[in-house]
């Protein structure tokens, strides 16, 4: 299957570097974190960039979600301690991109025309590993050129530079700070979060604004204590247009919720898809994102011939299959 194209999209409402300007270090950084990576064979998900976008992350009692209805209890990190994070992406047999913020699996997700013709089928799952330090001052990925499964490339110090995260120490931060009242709550999300520059968020409702940044301090937050699940679940509920929560299935073949936020879409790269949060039913777990054409559109326009995606379609889900707090860049549980 050919490599899924990347997809870059910079923020109009603030001075982001576009893509020829950034430096070749930093760019290589971006390309690989987006990257899933298949064992054996299979196609691999590049995509570039450090656009922004709502998130999804650990959010339960406690983390890391190895086990399908368990979690164990863990101590808070470390500043030099590492989040482990593995991704499962389910996508179509088409050539396709996404642009994810930071270290989350959230963003932007378009299909678009390939060498081959695009087929709304099923693709062979993708898996990504990635490591992001715990006081956010590194960020490593697989070696690609080792043959040892533990070795990573890191990068130190300002590998962060044009995201739009806090660093999973802040997220946990923000989190625990939070007050039991979901509207001073959201006050407080909205003081604290990074927000979006995308070029289309001037023309997302405030309800979609206010959900990307939710998730995307979810995503980042690998320690939530019980009390927060349920305050944030509440903010979620409470905004407009959110959608009646939709039991699926996750990558993981694990029960979840999904949910989203009706707004504003058309038939552009970045704005015809919308983001769904998936949520443990019970304990309203963080389980991963899926992307849903939030409008109808032709893959790569109707003269291309590629096939029509009717609103509401899934065409890629995006499983957190696990979140570990570890020693060590390249460590697994």
């Amino acid at each position: 299957m050919d490599e899924m194209t990347a997809v870059r999209q910079l923020r109009a409402d603030a001075p982001v570097p576009d893509h020829a300007r950034l430096t070749p270090a930093r760019q290589r950084l971006l390309d690989e974190i987006a990257k899933p990576r298949r064992g054996r064979g299979g196609w691999k998900f590049a995509a570039v960039g450090a656009a922004a976008a709502v998130t999804a992350a650990a959010l339960l009692t406690t983390l890391p979600l190895r086990q399908q209805d368990n979690t164990s209890a863990v101590p808070t990190p470390r500043p030099g301690q590492w989040v482990h994070q593995q991704v499962r992406w389910d996508t179509w047999q088409c050539g396709s991109g996404a642009s994810t913020i930071g270290y989350s699996e959230a963003g932007y997700f378009n299909l678009g025309p390939s060498s081959q013709p695009c087929v709304a089928k099923p693709a062979k799952p993708l898996y990504q590993d990635k490591w992001v330090r715990y006081d956010g001052g590194a960020l490593a990925t697989p070696d690609e050129s080792s043959k040892d499964p533990n070795d990573v490339d890191v990068w130190n110090d300002r590998y962060q530079g044009g995201w739009e995260m806090l660093s999973p120490r802040l997220s946990d931060a923000l989190v625990a700070d939070l007050p039991d009242d979901p509207p001073a709550a959201l006050r407080m999300i909205r003081q604290r979060s990074i927000p979006s520059r995308s070029v289309s968020a001037p023309r997302m409702t405030q309800a979609q604004r206010d959900f990307t940044e939710i998730v995307e301090i979810l995503s980042g937050s690998p320690v939530v204590a019980p009390d927060k699940v349920g305050t944030i679940y509440r903010i979620i509920t409470g905004l407009d247009g959110v959608t009646k929560p939709a039991e699926v299935t996750d990558g993981a073949g694990r029960t979840a919720v999904a949910i989203g936020i009706e707004g504003n879409f058309r038939d552009y790269a970045t704005e015809r898809n919308s983001i769904q949060v998936l949520l443990d039913p019970r304990t309203h777990a963080y389980r991963g994102v899926r992307y849903v054409a939030g409008v109808g559109y032709y893959v790569g326009g109707k003269a291309s011939g590629g096939p029509f995606v009717a609103k509401g379609t899934v065409i890629a889900t995006a499983t957190r299959v696990s979140t570990d707090i570890v020693d060590k860049a390249g460590q697994r549980r």
